[in-house]
């Protein structure tokens, strides 16, 4: 006969693991608080809603109040970046369009389909960085828009730079890093792992499903197919 007091351990640790993994489902499955409806057109594209979204003054919105799994991690807060420093201030926090945002949701919710989750490198970018980036590129159009002639989608808030990480965080196999300006990083180029080029075309088919574009020299930016809607925002100050 088992004793009592193990079949009662039992019974906690097989609680403690069902109440884990219930905790892990619903923090997967219950992005936000609002109600977004998936709604699709023919071509089997999301038609976002922004109803409910809370906005700043600007109109931008948070992605991480639209979808707390979304991974945040802006590399132009850090020194990660082909500029070597940070250009935004340690207060910036990853906005975008609420139309943009519910896009996002979207993807994301079919990424986790695929057992990943949504990193943003990069999403509103103040036209000051904007400036910033095109000094320290040698004011070379090939990698970074004009902010005069040309103002990035960024200054919008309908631009993102997004990866893949796996449910727990850690990062997937990508073909290259952020601010990679070689031509690996273009969305053409043949990438030799097939893990990658599994990875990038679960990536390109769940941003394209959400509807967004891609460019073709980075694989990591994609716009909202509706940016021409949207004027820039020089700047939150």
């Amino acid at each position: 006969h088992v004793p009592y007091n193990r079949i009662h351990m039992r019974h906690a640790i097989y609680i403690s693991l069902l109440t884990s993994v219930t905790a892990i489902v619903i923090m997967f499955n219950s992005c936000s608080s609002f109600e977004i409806p998936v709604q699709l057109n023919h071509q089997g594209i999301f038609i976002p809603s922004d109803s409910g979204i809370p906005v700043n003054s600007a109109g931008l919105t948070q992605i991480s109040t639209v979808d707390p799994t979304i991974v945040i991690d802006l590399k132009y807060k850090t020194s990660d970046n082909f500029t070597k420093k940070p250009l935004y201030k340690p207060s910036m926090t990853a906005l975008v369009r609420p139309m943009t945002a519910t896009r996002l949701w979207y993807a994301s919710k079919l990424l986790k389909e695929h057992g990943f989750r949504l990193k943003i490198w990069d999403a509103y970018r103040p036209q000051s960085a904007q400036i910033a980036l095109w000094e320290a590129s040698g004011k070379n159009p090939k990698y970074v828009a004009d902010p005069y002639k040309k103002p990035s989608l960024h200054t919008r808030g309908v631009a993102v730079d997004v990866t893949l990480v796996y449910l727990d965080g850690s990062p997937a196999p990508m073909p290259t890093k952020f601010d990679d300006f070689s031509e690996k990083a273009s969305p053409q180029f043949f990438h030799t792992n097939p893990v990658v080029r599994r990875n990038l075309r679960i990536l390109r088919t769940a941003m394209r499903s959400a509807g967004f574009q891609h460019i073709k020299s980075e694989w990591w930016h994609f716009l909202d197919q509706e940016y021409q809607k949207y004027d820039i925002i020089p700047s939150l100050d």
